[in-house]
């Protein structure tokens, strides 16, 4: 499999050019069900990679107290201008997700993944979960929704149903891992929706 590691300019150059594939434009709808059925732990929540960050706002709309993160400006201008129309509070960090540090030890309920695992390297993936499983409480849920994309190459890297239980399942409890059909269009049949725990 081909690893180009996009770098900080990579990912502002698509921003810069509004060349952004994965921008679904709104919440991506398995995040608002679940929300429904009341099966997100409302609490501390970090977003990686937030991107444009629909789901910060809805979040930040629903009573989460929300922490987004992501590396390129474009991001973090777009999300702080939205947060700050609809006058919502949240906290949105401008830096790499891989370089937190440990003020975030064991703060959050709830981490939301939406196509920030498939933008990264493969060989970062390890990293990914440990991160996770270090910022989370004992007990802590991921959220997230990974990319089929049944194609070689990337971002975005393809995720299959294996590749999330051999990274995750040393480190968190699979509760739910199935194809979702709420899908937004282009997703279809594409994403594999998790509710993972982390173990104690």
């Amino acid at each position: 499999m081909s690893e180009k590691e996009y770098s900080q300019e990579d990912w502002q150059g698509h921003y810069d050019s509004n060349d952004m594939g994965w921008d679904l434009g709104e919440v991506a709808p398995p995040f608002v069900k679940l929300w429904q059925e009341e099966k997100l732990p409302v609490g501390k929540v970090l977003v990686p990679g937030c991107g444009r960050g629909y789901e910060v706002v809805f979040l930040a709309e629903n009573g989460f107290e929300v922490t987004a993160i992501d590396f390129s400006e474009g991001a973090i201008t777009h999300l702080e201008n939205a947060l700050k129309e609809r006058n919502l509070k949240g906290r949105v960090l401008h830096q790499d997700f891989f370089s937190m540090d440990d003020s975030h030890d064991g703060v959050y309920d709830l981490v939301l993944e939406q196509t920030f695992f498939c933008a990264i390297a493969p060989r970062q993936r390890q990293d990914y979960v440990l991160n996770v499983a270090r910022i989370l409480k004992p007990g802590g849920m991921l959220v997230g929704l990974f990319y089929h994309t049944d194609k070689e190459g990337g971002p975005p890297y393809n995720t299959t149903r294996q590749d999330i239980e051999s990274n995750f399942s040393k480190n968190f409890e699979i509760q739910q891992l199935d194809k979702t059909s709420l899908s937004a269009e282009q997703r279809k049949d594409k994403e594999w929706l998790g509710i993972l725990k982390k173990k104690d």
